[in-house]
């Protein structure tokens, strides 16, 4: 997981001050597309940003043990970011696959999610003849 704080390293990660956003990537991707791409632009912003490897890609852990499961993916991001650092309040940013987990949050955190992005959200076209 990569972490974008001024104050990462020197204060205290639980700081209130600024706003928590959480960037979920999609299939076949990596929190790689979020710190080379977004995260520059919001360097010293009011913004605290957590770009997370999703179970199995990027530099997360791939346990072999795991069916990598949405619950397992929210297991992992609950215990990795929402309660490792405190999250009183957050924003979901989400792409492609992410945004099934984000959702997923948004329904487990409806008074603690402040907003939630979907970027090319995983859809199902039902066509018939």
């Amino acid at each position: 997981m990569f972490i974008l704080d001024d104050y990462a390293g020197n204060q205290d990660l639980g700081n209130t001050s600024k706003e928590n956003v959480i960037f979920l990537h999609g299939f076949m991707s990596s929190s790689y597309i979020w710190t080379e791409t977004i995260f520059p632009e919001l360097v010293s912003s009011k913004y605290r940003l957590f770009a997370v490897d999703l179970l199995g890609f990027g530099s997360s852990p791939k346990p072999r043990e795991c069916l990598y499961t949405l619950n397992d993916h929210l297991e992992m991001i609950e215990k990795s970011v929402i309660r490792e650092f405190d999250l009183k309040s957050f924003h979901l940013v989400a792409h492609s696959m992410g945004c099934i987990i984000a959702l997923a949050l948004a329904a487990k955190y409806p008074n603690t999610l402040k907003s939630i992005t979907l970027v090319a959200p995983v859809s199902s076209i039902i066509c018939s003849r």
